[in-house]
Parts: structure tokens; C-alpha cells; sequence
């Protein structure tokens, strides 16, 4: 991945995108694992092509998540998964994703909410603080959809895992018999 053309891909060690103004450009600072830089996209811009990147698209895992969590403003998305390790990652917006201050923030990567005076302080999973002019109730809120989410994806994939048995594994190298022929 290339970092300074904007191509940033979200992956199991992006933890939080949050937006940065200079001037009349938005870039968003990208805290990862093990490392903090700067991209020159929106997070939403980040956010889609990271949909597109693993098949498919911001406007279809939205609507995937309100049909699943009912019509609510602010859902969070499941924007990949892997079978092999059997975890999603889901993303969560703190406001309107569409609002320039709109923070996403990797539900796998939240250790702890605490409320204060303007809003709330995120605990990340690497030892980062950051603070949002979000109430804590409101990121509570995310949070809770965003189990909700990972929860029914685990629930889908037992569910296809015990209805595996039911199809004979592919094979693409074996040949039905031949008819007799007269």
C-alpha cells in the first residue's frame, strides 16, 4: 500500500480514521496498530474504497446493515472479513458519515469509552487516547450496533458451517460417468 497517493486500504491494523483540515484540503490521520500518518483523503473516500477493495460497496454494506439493525441514522459497517481467522472488521461512525468531522473508529479496536465535559475519551486497543466531541452515549450506541453486527455475522457463518455438510465438495477434475452409448 502506498500511502502518499491516498490509496490507504483499511485492514485488521487500522484502529481509527479521523478527518484533518488544512486549509481547503481534507486529509485523514490514520491510526493504525503500530503506527499514526497522514493520508490526502476524506475517511468516507477511505471508507469506499476500502468496500470496493474487499468486493464491494459502501452503499451496499450500509443498506446490508440497516436491514439487519432497522432503519437507524449513523450504522456501522462490515466492511471485510476473513474466513481463515473468522473476524470481521466492522467499522463505526461517530456522527453522520457524510459530516466533515465524522470520526470511523474499528470496533475491534476499542478497549474503553469514558465520558467527560465535551464529549468522550476513546481507549484503543494500543494504548492510544483520543478524545471526540462525541457523548459518550452516543459512541455506546455505535458500539452496541456494532457487536450486534458481529454477532450476527458469527451466527451466519455457524449457520453455513453446519449446512456444509449438505453439498458434496467440488471437484473440478472429476468426470461424471459416461452414458453408454448404442
Amino acid at each position: 500500500m502506498n500511502h502518499n497517493k491516498g490509496k490507504y486500504i483499511i485492514s485488521y491494523k487500522t484502529y481509527m480514521l479521523q478527518p484533518q483540515k488544512d486549509g481547503f484540503q481534507f486529509d485523514t490521520k490514520v491510526i493504525e496498530r503500530d503506527n499514526t500518518f497522514i493520508v490526502p483523503s476524506k475517511p468516507l473516500a477511505i471508507v469506499s474504497r476500502s468496500c470496493e477493495f474487499y468486493g464491494s460497496s459502501y452503499q451496499i454494506l450500509q443498506n446490508s446493515s440497516k436491514l439487519f439493525l432497522g432503519n437507524v441514522h449513523k450504522v456501522p459497517i462490515l466492511i471485510a472479513h476473513a474466513h481463515s481467522v473468522g473476524t470481521p472488521v466492522i467499522f463505526l461512525p461517530t456522527l453522520s458519515p457524510h459530516s466533515e468531522q465524522n470520526v470511523w473508529i474499528s470496533y475491534q479496536a476499542i478497549s474503553n469509552i469514558v465520558a467527560d465535559d465535551l464529549g468522550c475519551t476513546v481507549h484503543l486497543e494500543n494504548g492510544v487516547k483520543v478524545k471526540l466531541n462525541v457523548s459518550a452515549t452516543t459512541l455506546y450506541r455505535q458500539y452496541t450496533f456494532a457487536g450486534l453486527l458481529e454477532r450476527d455475522f458469527f451466527k451466519k457463518q455457524k449457520d453455513l458451517n453446519r449446512s456444509a455438510h449438505l453439498f458434496p465438495e467440488y471437484n473440478p477434475f472429476t468426470f461424471l460417468p459416461s452414458q453408454n452409448r448404442h
